[in-house]
């Protein structure tokens, strides 16, 4: 079976992924007027999305074959009144935009270390293969054909919780996160020991907070 996947700059295990959720899987929300992934290329194989290591409210995670994560959300699903996975994706597509924009003009990305590495990202809906693929490995939250969805891989955190971190690391990170994200114009919710981990090396990282964008609040450009 081939599949359509985007240009392989992120190593094999994502190359393979995104065989999975190519065009023939998912097709692309009409309100989408660029296409975040590029160009295309066909592939052979691709039918492995790895063991699911996350099936929450917000939707579900997935270890892929090279080690990174994928989470698959479907967005029109609601809590209460909080559309909070399509408040995630919004944020999450916000932030691989402009990724995009620097790495064309040749900019380094100014995304803090204390977020997760996000290294790819797209929406539109979910199509027969790839509802049968996360099903196969879900309990809860299945899709359903024609779902619409947003899926990013991030980078694999491998230690969820507070670690070994001190409560003056956590608490540090922490604080970075919401004046970052309050300098882009979003209040931070859900930050807490589910939503962040350490790295190897020790260092926090932030992975699934939900970001609510403030109303009326002047958003800081000195991050485009």
């Amino acid at each position: 079976m081939k599949f359509v996947v985007a240009k392989p700059k992120l190593g094999l295990g994502s190359s393979v992924l995104l065989g999975i959720f190519g065009l023939f899987l998912i097709t692309r929300d009409k309100s989408v007027k660029k296409n975040p992934v590029g160009d295309t290329l066909i592939t052979n194989e691709a039918e492995i999305i790895g063991a699911n290591i996350g099936d929450g409210m917000g939707g579900n995670v997935f270890q892929l074959p090279n080690g990174d994560a994928l989470k698959v959300v479907a967005l029109d699903t609601k809590y209460g009144d909080d559309a909070i996975n399509q408040d995630q994706a919004d944020f999450i597509e916000m932030l691989w935009l402009k990724k995009l924009k620097r790495r064309k003009e040749g900019r380094k990305d100014k995304i803090p270390d204390d977020f997760v590495k996000i290294k790819h990202y797209n929406r539109g809906y979910a199509g027969p293969k790839l509802v049968e693929l996360v099903n196969s490995e879900v309990v809860k939250h299945k899709l359903k054909i024609g779902d619409k969805i947003a899926y990013w891989v991030m980078e694999y955190v491998p230690v969820i919780g507070n670690g070994e971190m001190t409560s003056a690391r956590i608490r540090g990170g922490e604080n970075r996160i919401k004046r970052w994200m309050n300098l882009l114009g979003y209040d931070v919710f859900d930050l807490h020991q589910d939503n962040y981990g350490e790295r190897e090396d020790g260092s926090f990282v932030a992975f699934d907070m939900w970001p609510k964008k403030m109303d009326g609040r002047p958003i800081d450009r000195r991050d485009d």
